[in-house]
């Protein structure tokens, strides 16, 4: 078994969506006997949110408690430690008890790219999970230390592919998928009701949108906007948890016949899961980006929706360039198509639900995803670009 260090963006964002892209690494690397720590850093000043309060500052506590809670709920025996990179000061280990762990460690995994300190080179193997391809490759996230791993995961599975357009800029990304452990989304609530919508809880605006050789690269507003007419087009209720949103906007988005709640409650894990399996399913579209780039991304919400018998609609991306799927998750890329997939659904629900939960366990449980992760982490060395996930992740 492994000594593996987790690097994230779970205390200064201590909200469950986000929590939980980096929790299912953290549960599953526990549940397959590994021994992990969880590191992060502070990145900048006034860097920690506090959902309570709604408010941000230095204080890292209110999110290290959210950590430990979750943690402790589903029985991970992780450390947690904390660093502000400006004062120096830290939080859960002493800097010589970091520095130990960081030379104990087989392996450091650093989801996202959020976190770089120079003393992260004491773990001799070190790897970086890209969760926003693009974004990543042009230098909105881990431009910090990206020469200094021996290994680079991306959920943008195509990179590399000629289909793809994200600049690999002479680097090897290796793909991969977020994980889930289903074990923990078995939904209570069998078949829904005829009325209980398709929802999906997001970020309007995210980080904004960027501008690459003259070219702007937006995020799921510019996507959602495009099919704001939707509902009048299918029978199912659509419904979406939305963060970032104006007024403006969401009053289009009501009079189209959208229903509109604000994501705020997503702050806690309880409300959060309870929202997902008790949805019909899920229907969302991608950041912008990630579709004009065809980079193969799905999303680490998603895998949620599935793990509990929830078909997901989603927003071709090229994912199905790798995974061919047709029940559980239906793909579209134009308005039409959307309605054909929520039809098809619509018809044969129980289908789409059985299968949703298959493709969970098949393709993205933690059972299939970090050992080979795991595996390629501590011994892979580069190989040509766009080394594609052959025979899937089993």
């Amino acid at each position: 078994m492994a000594n593996i260090v987790i690097c994230g963006y779970m205390i200064r964002h201590p909200v469950a969506g986000n929590l939980l892209a980096f929790f299912h690494y953290l549960l599953g690397f526990s549940k397959l006997g590994h021994q992990v720590v969880y590191l992060e850093e502070s990145g900048w000043p006034q860097s920690c949110y506090d959902p309570e309060s709604q408010s941000y500052s230095d204080n890292p506590i209110p999110g290290i408690e959210v950590v430990k809670v979750l943690l402790s709920r589903f029985g991970v025996n992780a450390e947690v430690g904390f660093i502000n990179r400006e004062t120096g000061k830290t939080y859960g280990f002493a800097w010589d008890d970091i520095k130990q762990v960081l030379t104990r460690a087989d392996v450091l995994l650093n989801i996202g790219g959020v976190c770089w300190l120079p003393e992260f080179k004491l773990c001799q193997r070190r790897a970086l999970i890209d969760m926003d391809p693009f974004f990543t490759q042009v230098g909105k996230f881990a431009t910090e230390g990206l020469d200094n791993y021996q290994t680079l995961f991306s959920y943008g599975i195509n990179i590399g592919e000629p289909s793809c357009s994200i600049p690999t800029n002479g680097r090897d990304w290796l793909p991969t998928v977020p994980p889930v452990v289903p074990d923990i989304w078995i939904s209570q609530v069998a078949v829904p009701e005829d009325n209980i919508p398709f929802t999906t809880i997001a970020n309007w605006n995210a980080y904004g949108s960027i501008t690459y050789e003259g070219k702007a690269y937006g995020q799921k507003r510019e996507e959602f906007l495009q099919l704001h007419n939707l509902p009048k087009r299918t029978a199912l209720p659509l419904e979406l948890a939305l963060s970032g949103v104006n007024s403006q906007e969401r009053k289009q988005l009501k009079l189209a016949g959208w229903h509109i709640r604000d994501s705020h409650f997503s702050k806690d894990f309880d409300p959060y899961q309870a929202y997902i399996t008790q949805s019909k399913g899920e229907f969302s579209v991608a950041k912008q980006a990630y579709v004009a780039t065809r980079s193969g991304w799905f999303s680490d919400r998603s895998v949620c929706y599935l793990a509990s018998g929830r078909p997901t609609v989603l927003q071709d991306t090229g994912f199905v360039d790798q995974f061919p799927l047709e029940n559980g998750v239906l793909i579209f890329s134009t308005f039409d198509e959307a309605v054909e997939c929520l039809e098809r659904v619509r018809h044969n629900y129980s289908l789409h639900c059985q299968a949703a939960r298959e493709i969970a366990n098949q393709i993205f449980s933690y059972e299939n995803v970090l050992p080979r992760l795991l595996h390629q982490a501590l011994h892979s060395t580069y190989q040509h670009q766009g080394t594609i996930l052959g025979g899937g992740l089993t």
